[in-house]
């Protein structure tokens, strides 16, 4: 059944499903962010340091990050496909969106592994 609904015969289905596991995602590396503040509990610049200087963790928040722009971008390209008519103003307008989600993500990569820890 599933498998059948991620076929070509439903092209949405993949993206729904992709939205709703990339929010299950940021749920689940949110609640391990919260486990991981309240058992180290930073109370300066050098304790917060510790928390995101591990290479494992910096790649788990990359996972967050990219996941959010996921969600963030599938969610912006469907409320655009609804809701602007005009196509194009919706290249515009997408054109915009994809070059903010490119900056975003050039900035989470800069900071995550550009700074020295």
């Amino acid at each position: 059944m599933l498998f059948e609904l991620l076929t070509a015969r439903y092209p949405g289905m993949r993206l729904w499903l992709t939205q709703r596991l990339c929010a299950l995602s940021m749920a689940v590396v949110l609640i391990l962010f919260w486990l991981r503040v309240w058992w180290l509990a930073p109370q300066d610049y050098a304790g917060w340091l510790s928390v995101f200087s591990p290479l494992w963790w910096r790649l788990i928040c990359l996972w967050f990050f990219a996941c959010m722009l996921m969600h963030a971008w599938l969610g912006v390209r469907d409320v655009l496909r609804d809701y602007v008519p005009h196509l194009g103003c919706q290249f515009a307008l997408q054109w915009l969106v994809n070059l903010a989600v490119l900056g975003n993500t050039l900035a989470v990569v800069w900071i995550l592994f550009g700074m020295s820890y």
